[in-house]
């Protein structure tokens, strides 16, 4: 299930994404349901409703494209791979906690955001993704697991997100915003 917060005073609407992996560890869904489901919602979904809307954003006076993209940076996920714990020799594995297939979809997102920003340059469209850090929300109906696993409030992820609604990260256009600069792989 998307899960919808409020972007800027405006109450402009975002859909941040949707995750079936722990679906897929209780048995709920297959791994392919999974991660289908997951593109599906975070990957097609945004690709087509941004197609869709573009010629509205085109009319704006100025026009900004944001992608949520989560995982913002795969060298550090590399070499912490938080939040699966280190995993003993053998197979099948014990996975009580999953989030690739979300993961996947929202790595995704900055592929899109590096195309988006290819094709609307000279429409003077701003895009970005922004990474806004692991958040306690309800995503995956976890949030007390995610503020057990060190998540912060989604009021964090808010204040990148407004940042870059605002104009105050305007220099960063076209690359993955954090927390503390921008992403680099």
């Amino acid at each position: 299930m998307p899960v919808c917060t409020p972007l800027n005073p405006r109450n402009v609407t975002n859909i941040i994404g949707a995750t079936f992996d722990l679906e897929f560890l209780a048995g709920r869904v297959s791994l392919r349901e999974s991660f289908t489901k997951s593109y599906d919602v975070n990957v097609a979904g945004t690709q087509v409703l941004t197609w869709t809307f573009l010629p509205l954003l085109l009319k704006s006076t100025e026009p900004r494209l944001i992608f949520v993209a989560g995982l913002a940076n795969i060298t550090k996920a590399s070499e912490n791979y938080f939040p699966t714990p280190p995993q003993p020799a053998g197979w099948p594995k014990k996975i009580d906690f999953e989030t690739i297939g979300y993961r996947c979809s929202k790595i995704a997102l900055n592929m899109m955001m590096v195309d988006w920003n290819h094709k609307l340059k000279a429409d003077g469209v701003k895009v970005f993704s922004v990474g806004p850090g692991m958040c306690a929300t309800d995503l995956g109906n976890i949030r007390e697991k995610a503020v057990e696993m060190g998540a912060g409030p989604a009021s964090i992820g808010g204040q990148i997100l407004r940042s870059v609604v605002e104009g105050e990260r305007d220099a960063d256009v076209g690359k993955i915003v954090v927390k503390d600069g921008i992403s680099v792989w």
